[in-house]
């Protein structure tokens, strides 16, 4: 019998490596947050994977993703004459990439959700958004890791819509979302949607439930900033004044909304106010990372 106990937990080790591979692996999809990175004097952004592994150089004709350890181009994204690259990023926490990239058809602008998985060879379906408007883009996605659910902002001008799709591959537009959205997060283990409304300065939620205002009811404004992996929200609190940003060695006003605190709370809207330097601080600028630090860029 003590033969057999050494047996018997390899089986038990084995089946649990298999489910997370299944889990956290193979049933991901292939999306995440926005990097934001300045792009070269040459034109080339270069942003480097989670764990270093992989570098990806991002231009407006091309993706090459790099194995850092051999230095070899290990998957690459060429974009068309009538394409547009829109978005890029990585995965916060595993070698998978997330290219948008636009393009005209026939009934509209088509928009396609590319993703490029560096961990298996399988290819997985790309999420596209026909019939557009002329101009629009992907600006931002957000994830739902632990149950397969994607959401993609597509802007065209400053009119922003939603849309959701599952590990069935559904593709559907989020209803009653405001035109003038700031930014999109969700959830990491429920199916939970928030946005910002520039216009009325209120961040909301969505789940099965239906809608509801997430941000404090008490006459201010509010942007949201992000989540983390422990499903804490962050948003920051606005004092309604403009300011003008540099960006590079160009000055560009953007009427950034000024963030005078940042609070961290639940989705039962339960907030609490985080101590955080350099505030004011536009809070288009202002992120969280996956670990939960706040970044001021």
């Amino acid at each position: 019998m003590k033969k057999l106990i050494p047996w018997l937990l390899a089986v038990v080790v084995f089946q649990l490596c298999i489910y997370l591979y299944l889990d956290r692996v193979l049933l991901v999809p292939a999306v995440s947050s926005i990097t934001q990175k300045p792009i070269g004097s040459d034109g080339v952004s270069k942003l480097p994977s989670y764990d270093s592994s992989y570098l990806a150089e991002v231009s407006k004709d091309w993706v090459k993703i790099y194995s850092v350890k051999d230095n070899n181009v290990v998957n690459q994204v060429d974009i068309g004459a009538t394409e547009k690259l829109t978005y890029f990023s990585w995965l916060p926490d595993r070698d998978i990439a997330l290219a948008g990239i636009s393009k005209p058809g026939a009934k509209g602008t088509i928009c396609t959700l590319k993703p490029l998985n560096m961990i298996t060879d399988n290819h997985p379906v790309e999420p596209s958004i026909t019939g557009l408007s002329k101009g629009a883009e992907i600006a931002d996605v957000a994830f739902s890791p632990d149950i397969n659910v994607v959401y993609i902002q597509v802007k065209s001008g400053n009119v922003s819509s939603i849309y959701r799709t599952d590990a069935n591959n559904k593709l559907t537009e989020v209803s009653n979302t405001p035109a003038a959205i700031g930014r999109i997060a969700n959830l990491k283990s429920e199916d939970a949607l928030l946005y910002d409304s520039i216009n009325t300065g209120l961040v909301y939620l969505v789940d099965k439930n239906g809608r509801k205002q997430l941000s404090p009811v008490d006459g201010s404004q509010y942007a949201l900033i992000g989540t983390d992996k422990d499903d804490n929200i962050y948003i920051a609190k606005l004092t309604g004044a403009k300011t003008s940003t540099k960006t590079g060695s160009s000055s560009q006003t953007d009427n950034a909304r000024l963030a005078e605190s940042i609070l961290v709370g639940k989705m039962d809207g339960s907030f609490s106010p985080l101590q955080q330097a350099g505030l004011p601080y536009p809070a288009e600028f202002i992120r969280v990372d996956f670990d939960g630090k706040l970044l001021l860029k």
